[in-house]
């Protein structure tokens, strides 16, 4: 594995273990039950997934686009 692919691994792993210890701290020490908190990233995700799809079109109608010319 290059360097640069064990960095992004690293920020990957980094970044998840700083979600699981909010959710962790929501949990525990504010005491929001973990149901309301997995239904807000349930809605959170579907979303972004939204916004993903929302973007490609146009993304692939350019690019088609300029394949033509």
């Amino acid at each position: 594995m290059n360097k640069r692919a064990r960095k992004k691994l690293r920020t990957a792993f980094l970044g998840a273990g700083a979600c699981a210890a909010l959710f962790w701290g929501a949990v525990d020490l504010v005491g929001v039950p973990p149901i309301n908190l997995l239904m807000a990233l349930g809605w959170v995700s579907l979303g972004v997934l939204f916004l993903i799809v929302l973007a490609v079109v146009p993304g692939v109608l350019l690019s088609k686009r300029r394949q033509r010319r």
